[in-house]
């Protein structure tokens, strides 16, 4: 029988490992309820200081043009480097609200579906206008560029970056992928072992490489799942995220050789930040991903061929 997977609706455990993603990895965090959207205003006389909730928003404010509006992020906000220099105002979840108040902060711009509904309320009560600014799909990134953009006053650089954006995705898209679909297992942690749900715009990512996420039943971003779930599934590849950190993602699934996947040498690592964060940098990680991919069509081996069991 299929393992029940058990799905994470709360906050992931591990902040580094998911982020939107976040999964930080962004933090591929699954949070609450949903929030609702704050109205955005033109570009206003009085430019906006603007705290980040997440590390996937600090990084699409400074695409947008909007880095000399940004006061203060939270933890792992680590891209572009000079995010990195910029005061911390706590992590995804818990906010100092001493230093945010500190900092003259006006504006917060937080992960709809990903900040807690409580914190968005304690940082209204300080008085901050805060914008929940959804990222669950491709699409959804090159919007989040435009919103930025009228926040922060920067329109015109927040557009080009979104066109940008929006004409390399379109010329992903009509790339034709050849063969039966590839079936993938994205391991974001090993113990617990983490994967993606329906909700996570990974899925968006696979299908530009004509893969498809073996847990796409799963109505989460992020869950919690068995060994056997993964046996079950019997994935064609097992992507693992390093997390900068070197891993020996084969070894750790060697004896698992009823999977095609480590039967077949196909347990590869990825960089986590460049193919879950719902960044611009998606792309790059979907560019890199489809020609692997593309690459393990070829096999030789027929007995390795993708979609054997």
């Amino acid at each position: 029988m299929r393992a029940r997977a058990r799905p994470v609706t709360r906050a992931i455990r591990s902040a580094r490992q998911i982020a939107a993603a976040g999964l930080v990895v962004p933090v591929l965090i699954a949070a609450a309820a949903s929030l609702a959207a704050a109205p955005l205003h033109a570009e206003a006389a009085a430019a906006p200081r603007i705290v980040s909730l997440a590390p996937h928003l600090t990084e699409l404010a400074f695409d947008a043009g909007a880095a000399e509006r940004l006061v203060g992020v939270v933890e792992w906000s680590d891209h572009p480097r000079p995010a990195r220099e910029l005061p911390r105002i706590g992590d995804a979840f818990r906010f100092d609200t001493e230093t945010i108040l500190s900092l003259g902060a006006t504006d917060a711009i937080a992960w709809e579906g990903g900040t807690p509904p409580a914190s968005r309320r304690q940082l209204e009560a300080l008085g901050l206008t805060v914008h929940a600014i959804e990222t669950r799909t491709l699409d959804q990134i090159g919007e989040a560029l435009r919103t930025l953009g009228r926040l922060a006053g920067t329109s015109a650089q927040a557009d080009a970056a979104a066109n940008r954006f929006r004409e390399r995705l379109d010329q992903l898209r009509a790339v034709p992928r050849h063969g039966p679909p590839v079936t993938v297992f994205y391991q974001v942690s090993q113990r617990p072992l983490f994967t993606l749900g329906r909700r996570h715009v990974f899925n968006e990512v696979l299908a530009l490489c004509g893969a498809r996420n073996v847990f796409d039943g799963l109505d989460v971003e992020a869950a919690a799942v068995g060994i056997e779930a993964v046996v079950d599934a019997s994935p064609d590849v097992i992507l693992v995220g390093a997390d900068r950190r070197p891993a020996d993602a084969a070894a750790a699934w060697a004896a698992r050789t009823e999977i095609p996947a480590v039967r077949c040498g196909r347990v590869l690592e990825v960089n986590a930040d460049s193919l879950v964060r719902p960044t611009t940098r998606l792309l790059d990680g979907a560019s890199a991903l489809c020609e692997r991919l593309d690459r393990l069509r070829q096999a030789e081996d027929p007995a390795c061929g993708i979609g054997r069991r």
